[in-house]
């Protein structure tokens, strides 16, 4: 019993320990629950500051991928819109499904499972930069991350909080949580493809679908999805066109990232890395037009890349909207009236569609519209098409001017000693040293204005560059040299003709042909120099259409010297011509509208049109220039084929293939910018002269008119130099003196006696006064020339067609001949 009473001693020390170990626990749950609540309490009052950070930026706004800079023209009506980043959005329906399995593999493998951020994604992105030794294949911030991130610019704005890496991480994380409650997945995905930047210029999936392969979103093959989504990591420096060995390693990064994914088999994968990048860049263009492309061009220049592409640029322009527009419309329409014609035989734009890779070769217009006094431009269309063709005719273009190079000839002239009466020969020239269009033949059938024209003998200066008359016009330019021309054409601004070969820049040698527009000049050129016609004789230095540019919240960050200039009024212009010249010239384009080579343009213009117009064509038809202006403004017009020399058809003349469209420029032109009449400057006075002797007039010089058979008075007022006394009096109508003719008005200035006139109704017998010749001058046209009929023999020039000895080219006529005169009837006064 005793031994049954005996109990086992307790162990003391045992139970003090697990009660020690207990009680050590419960410390430190207490502790850690402490810890905890204080860590949580701290996270989340840290938390809540960034949460509420994140709460400020407005979704709604998430999509706005950028703020365009807008451009204005002069009268601040919106033109257009400049979108700095090279991006044509698509809805997620048009994305390849490979690319969105490729985006996900690469950056994002648990998108559509976590809230927007991972933190399960943070580990394994830690993970994989320890396996691969500081190579890590996949971000740790999730798609809906770096949507955040980029969309709201949050590096730049945490930098501006003086926030830290860790601070920027955490509001990042809490824009993505909202974010992801606000969108569904799918519009994250859409939203983040059209935002993110692939390099090579390319913003948003469709432009880098299309730079680098040549397809739409929707038709990415597996590899060229991988090759697009291993450029998040680095756009540029993983470009394929830039860098394709980098980007060619990096894809297969991706496809094997897929095949771990189970987008792709490993075989796959395998046989997709084995493949090249299969680049086919087509990259989307930028710009809407010429003068669009002009303009972003240049502000990039001013204001540097970088400030470009933070947008919401106001950018001010000369232009005018409605001028613009209406003739860019006209220009088109033009062209296509002549595509049209019976018999056209190139190539129409409406037949080019760019889908076969050929260059376009259709017909091509520019049209540019200036202020006079400043150069602002007012119209810009460099080509027809700027979807088609981006090259800029008005810009890097030039071609042969043709008969529109003619008034810089005529300037030469006028102030060098010769004036508008000054006599010269229009007919017949040996071409032999002149070589427009060849070596051989008779010079005049090529190129006239008109294919009635009809060689006139002995006429004035005037009527030459009136009617384009291009051996006259030769004449006089042989009679002068080519060293002062040459001089004229760089005062107003035309480059300088190509030199003959073997000549130097110190002794220059140029052929005659110089004269009649067979070198190159831009449109930009010929236009602002015939600016100095209506300018008094001075040109604009250039033409500029950049006024000034604001940021969005319209502070002046540029503005063009330009510009400022004019505000001022304190334009600088260059002098190319003396006053009297330039109002000359202007008083012969006037002129030509009525009876001139600018005939068949008038109609197109307004009824009170004060300006003047020139055509002007080469001889081969391939080039149609025309040129009109008037106080406020100068229109310049070029249609053509930029490549070679192909006639836009047979007789193309500039006065039928562009009046309509500077008829339209001219017509809304006036209507926004009125224009007064062109008053004679002090340096000239108004002149009457004898339309027979082109001398001046006395009170006798009457003729008969060749309608009505009335003698009336035979002349016409030209404006002269002031003081210029080197012209005589009229000696063939009677006495050297001028009478004044008060008596006689503008409708009764018809003499009151009938001429005398034979008695029989026909002569016989021999012509005693050579009124029978082998067709003269006056009678024998370009077509019967150039056909061979009535040629004469041509004379051989001298060896320097441009000294002041050489041959004199006129037509030696035949002995006379025996004719029959018939006699008009007796007119009764």
């Amino acid at each position: 019993m005793q031994a049954n009473k005996r109990r086992q001693p307790k162990a003391k020390p045992r139970k003090r320990f697990w009660s020690f170990i207990r009680k050590l626990v419960l410390w430190c749950l207490v502790l850690a629950a402490i810890g905890g609540a204080v860590g949580y309490f701290g996270f989340m009052m840290a938390w809540k500051r960034y949460d509420n950070w994140a709460a400020e930026f407005d979704l709604e706004r998430i999509n706005d991928l950028e703020k365009p800079s807008i451009i204005y023209d002069r009268n601040g009506e919106e033109i257009g819109r400049i979108y700095v980043e090279n991006r044509s959005y698509v809805t997620l329906d048009k994305i390849s499904p490979a690319m969105v399995n490729a985006l996900i593999a690469q950056e994002d493998s648990r998108f559509r499972e976590h809230p927007g951020y991972d933190f399960l994604g943070i580990l394994r992105a830690g993970r994989e930069y320890i396996h691969n030794s500081g190579d890590a294949n996949q971000g740790a911030s999730s798609i809906t991350q770096q949507l955040a991130r980029n969309a709201y610019d949050l590096k730049n704005r945490a930098k501006a909080r003086n926030e830290g890496s860790f601070g920027r991480k955490f509001v990042e994380i809490a824009l993505a949580r909202r974010i992801t409650e606000r969108y569904s997945k799918d519009q994250v995905l859409e939203f983040y493809l059209n935002r993110v930047y692939f390099g090579s210029g390319f913003y948003g999936i469709r432009a880098a679908s299309l730079g680098y392969f040549g397809k739409e979103p929707a038709d990415l093959t597996t590899r060229e999805a991988a090759s697009i989504a291993a450029l998040i990591k680095n756009p540029n420096g993983l470009s394929p066109l830039n860098n394709p060995e980098s980007n060619l390693k990096w894809r297969n990064h991706v496809l094997n990232r897929m095949a771990r994914e189970k987008y792709i088999t490993p075989d796959e994968a395998e046989r997709l890395s084995a493949m090249d990048l299969g680049l086919n860049p087509r990259p989307l263009k930028r710009g809407v037009s010429h003068i669009y492309d002009r303009i972003s061009a240049e502000i990039t220049a001013y204001l540097g890349e970088d400030r470009v592409n933070a947008a919401g640029l106001k950018i001010y322009t000369t232009l005018d909207r409605k001028l613009q527009e209406a003739t860019g419309k006209s220009l088109e329409q033009a062209l296509e009236n002549i595509e049209k014609r019976p018999g056209y035989r190139h190539q129409k734009a409406a037949d080019y569609h760019g889908a076969s890779g050929d260059k376009p070769r259709y017909l091509e217009g520019a049209l540019l519209v200036v202020d006079n006094q400043s150069g602002a431009v007012l119209a810009y269309h460099g080509g027809r098409d700027y979807t088609k063709r981006q090259y800029d005719a008005i810009k890097d273009g030039a071609r042969p001017t043709g008969t529109a190079i003619l008034p810089f000839l005529y300037a030469t002239a006028f102030d060098t000693g010769k004036s508008p009466v000054t006599r010269i020969l229009d007919d017949a020239i040996d071409n032999r040293l002149t070589g427009i269009g060849g070596s051989e033949g008779i010079l005049g059938e090529w190129g006239a204005e008109s294919s009635k024209n009809r060689y006139e003998g002995m006429i004035t200066a005037h009527r030459g560059l009136s009617a384009s008359k291009i051996a006259a016009s030769l004449r006089m330019g042989m009679d002068m040299g080519t060293s002062p021309f040459v001089k004229k054409l760089t005062d107003f601004g035309i480059r300088k003709p190509v030199r003959e070969a073997g000549s130097t820049e110190v002794n220059p040698v140029y052929r005659p042909k110089i004269f009649v527009g067979t070198e190159p000049a831009s449109l930009k050129e010929m236009t602002l120099a015939y600016t100095a016609i209506p300018n008094g004789g001075s040109r604009p230095q250039d033409i500029y259409y950049l006024d000034r540019i604001e940021d969005e919240d319209g502070q002046l960050i540029w503005e063009s010297n330009q510009a400022i200039e004019t505000r001022n009024n304190a334009q600088v212009r260059k002098g190319a011509t003396s006053t009297a010249t330039a109002f000359q010239l202007h008083n012969i384009l006037n002129s030509s509208l009525k009876n001139g080579s600018a005939q068949r343009v008038a109609p197109h213009l307004p009824k009170d049109f004060k300006g003047g117009v020139k055509t002007g064509t080469t001889y081969d038809f391939a080039d149609n220039w025309l040129f009109g202006y008037d106080s406020r403004i100068t229109c310049g017009i070029w249609v053509g084929f930029l490549e070679g020399k192909k006639p836009i058809y047979n007789g193309a003349f500039s006065s039928d293939t562009c009046a309509s469209v500077l008829g339209a420029a001219v017509t809304e032109a006036e209507r926004l910018f009125p224009a007064g009449e062109l008053a004679p400057p002090p340096s000239v006075e108004r002149v009457e002269i004898c339309l027979t002797t082109g001398k001046r007039a006395t009170h006798s010089c009457y003729d008969i008119d060749p309608v009505d058979k009335k003698y009336r008075r035979h002349t016409m007022f030209e404006y002269l130099r002031k003081g210029d006394s080197s012209l005589p009096f009229c000696d063939l109508h009677g006495e050297d003196i001028s009478a004044p003719v008060s008596p006689f008005t503008a409708q009764n200035r018809i003499l009151p006696l009938p001429p005398i006139l034979p008695t029989k109704a026909i002569l016989q017998g021999d012509d005693p006064y050579h009124t029978e010749l082998n067709q003269g001058p006056a009678n024998r046209n370009y077509e019967l020339l150039g056909a061979g009929e009535n040629v004469p023999e041509a004379q051989a020039l001298s060896a320097d067609p441009v000294s002041p000895d050489h041959t004199d080219t006129s037509i030696t006529l035949p002995a006379p001949k025996p004719i029959t005169i018939p006699v008009p009837e007796f007119i009764h006064l």
